[in-house]
């Protein structure tokens, strides 16, 4: 009896350690795990150029900035490529564009860039953002404030 009695507690002992064990996986496709490119994407990714981080991407007014030279059309086709819904602007802006030989530039963090209004951006726009700053033009990519 002893015996059969250590055998239901080692079959009872193998399953909970196997419960707790699976418990640990992501199922596949989990977007709270982060994937090997996001992590790579996220080691190369120059912060230096960007004052704010992934998790307070989005506390601004609705957009973060940035300097381009003005009339590099071809600078300005790879940017479009990398984010295609930037806009032009007319002013320094908190970048500090030195007009007229720089632009300044909107990247909008609206619903589909930001987890939540003035919380973090998702993957897809912090990596969008951190191509831009991997751009030897672009010297910063700062929060929009609007006065």
């Amino acid at each position: 009896m002893a015996s059969r009695q250590k055998r239901i507690m080692r079959a009872f002992t193998l399953s909970l350690l196997v419960a707790s064990l699976s418990g640990c996986a992501a199922p596949p496709g989990d977007p709270s795990v982060e994937s090997p490119s996001t992590a790579a994407s996220a080691a190369s990714c120059p912060t230096d150029e960007l004052a704010f981080t992934q998790e307070n991407g989005c506390v601004n007014d609705g957009s973060v900035e940035f300097c381009l030279p003005t009339g590099d059309d071809a600078l300005l086709t790879r940017v479009r490529e990398i984010a295609p819904t930037i806009q032009a602007g007319s002013s320094r802006g908190r970048a500090g564009c030195n007009l007229p030989a720089e632009t300044l530039y909107f990247f909008p963090t609206g619903e589909s860039e930001c987890v939540a209004h003035h919380g973090a951006l998702v993957d897809a726009a912090w990596d969008k953002l951190c191509r831009i700053a991997e751009l030897p033009e672009v010297r910063t990519i700062v929060p929009t404030w609007y006065e």
